[in-house]
């Protein structure tokens, strides 16, 4: 009487494993620690953004999050790496609009394509550029600033966070409407920038406002102008560049940081970490916070950010060709 029993429990059993297996495969994002990949080195805009989300983050997911700076090429290379990730959600990276748009133009043989390899999530904050002189240069204002370049032709120089980055057009600009024969100075991310200015081996340096802050309250840099069409709340009593007679459109851009997860990443998930970061990007302590560092919040949504993206791209692409900037 027990053994026909015996063998029904038998079967049963077996026909559950598969079941059991796909439960298993089927856990909810995430279930492990989750990556952001920085494109730019420690200590600028970039990493401030992606560690003050990801720590927020990992406390809504109950994974860990971890940032891990990838500077170089303009964030090429951290770039690169995400968009060769497993396509999981496992792997984001936060990036500037000039490595999802400038890069193009810029490399010969750019290891990612930036309108394909990725997946929009949002753009977080827009970070209004400062030109900055160094403390040795006898001058307070772009105006005294245009006196010197005069004086001194060919002999100043001035640093940005990459080449054909929007600090080196904005760079450019400046110094072609100058005539001032400057020579640019290219750095691996802002921070690099900064401090060659308070060693005093550039004579302008183009960094975010947020970053700039601290070195010009306390007077070891000159804030000359800030690029926006508004003042920063970092710096108010720095006036723009249009203020001080300087009407390229190109002084009006400001540099936005953004995340993006590689292409491919299942909708499910890509829409869970959209909601997340967005949220985290919404509460007004984090937005204090990142207006102390002179970031101004965006949070956009993935169709705003691709949108803006695109039409960005169009502007700045047309520009690098107009200064006939050659691709590395």
């Amino acid at each position: 009487m027990h053994r026909p029993l015996t063998g029904l429990l038998a079967i049963a059993c077996v026909a559950l494993i598969p079941l059991a297996s796909l439960a298993q495969g089927s856990t909810p994002f995430p279930n492990k620690p989750i990556r952001i990949v920085a494109s730019a080195a420690a200590g600028g805009a970039n990493d401030f953004v992606a560690r003050t989300v990801g720590e927020r983050l990992s406390k809504q997911l109950g994974q860990p999050v971890v940032v891990d700076n990838k500077a170089g090429a303009n964030g090429a290379l951290g770039a690169t790496e995400v968009a060769r990730a497993a396509p999981d959600g496992y792997t984001l990276l936060v990036t500037l609009g000039d490595t999802l748009i400038n890069n193009v133009a810029m490399y010969k043989s750019l290891s990612y394509d930036p309108f394909k390899d990725f997946s929009y999530i949002t753009q977080a904050v827009r970070s209004p550029a400062v030109i900055s002189a160094n403390a040795d240069l006898p001058v307070k204002t772009m105006a005294d600033f245009r006196r010197l370049a005069a004086e001194q032709r060919g002999k100043l120089t001035y640093g940005s966070w990459g080449p054909g980055g929007l600090g080196h057009l904005a760079g450019e600009q400046l110094n072609r409407t100058l005539d001032a024969g400057m020579v640019h100075v290219p750095q691996r991310g802002e921070a690099p920038v900064m401090a060659d200015l308070l060693s005093k081996t550039v004579s302008l340096g183009l960094t975010s406002a947020g970053l700039a802050k601290q070195h010009v309250l306390a007077g070891k840099v000159t804030a000359l102008a800030i690029m926006g069409r508004e003042r920063s709340p970092a710096l108010p009593q720095v006036p723009t560049m249009r203020e001080q007679g300087f009407d390229d459109p190109l002084f009006d851009a400001a540099v936005y940081i953004a995340f993006v997860a590689p292409a491919k990443t299942p909708e499910p998930v890509l829409r869970r970490l959209t909601e997340e970061i967005r949220k985290i990007l919404a509460d007004p302590e984090v937005g204090r916070l990142m207006n102390e560092r002179g970031l101004e919040i965006l949070n956009s949504t993935p169709k705003e950010f691709e949108a803006s993206h695109r039409a960005e791209a169009e502007v700045i692409l047309k520009r690098i060709k107009d200064f006939g900037l050659l691709p590395q």
